[in-house]
């Protein structure tokens, strides 16, 4: 009877250890991916900001600080302590980015030992405006082409 005990004492702990292990794969996708053929329309002093929001939709970030002239002492223009600068003093940064990510994911989950992996690569555009809302210049890098397609089983085959 203590064999038998042994025995499935030993299949209980078998079928517990494969019940808590596992694998896990999934693809990430943010965003929706940015349109090349878009970003060869842009033209430098010619695109408006209003026909880059209607060509690519509201962006995922935007920057529209503004900067004191560097370098230059404003103190000599103001009036009281606290003015802010006058306008044509100040300089305008402005910026937008668009973003499209992507990721595999993958995590093997055993009892004693865990692994996981999550590979993300983006594509990013950034346009810059000048003064009168027109791109000034804009960047595009296509990073989710470096992307293995699947996972890090497919990363020593490149």
């Amino acid at each position: 009877m203590g064999r038998n005990r042994l025995g499935l004492l030993a299949a209980g702990l078998a079928l517990t250890a494969g019940g808590a292990s596992g694998c896990v794969m999934g693809r990430v996708y943010r965003d929706h991916p940015l349109d090349e053929t878009k970003i060869a329309r842009l033209e430098r002093g010619v695109t408006t900001k209003a026909q880059v929001l209607e060509m690519f939709g509201p962006p995922q970030e935007i920057d529209a600080r503004e900067l004191t002239a560097i370098g230059l002492p404003f103190e000599p223009f103001l009036t009281r302590r606290g003015e802010k600068p006058p306008a044509e003093r100040i300089v305008t940064a402005r910026w937008f980015r668009y973003t499209y990510s992507r990721a595999n994911a993958m995590a093997l989950v055993l009892l004693l030992f865990n692994y996981a992996e999550f590979d993300q690569k983006n594509d990013s555009l950034v346009i810059f405006f000048d003064g009168d809302d027109r791109v000034e210049d804009f960047a595009f890098r296509k990073g989710t082409a470096e992307l293995p397609r699947f996972g890090f089983l497919s990363r020593a085959s490149r």
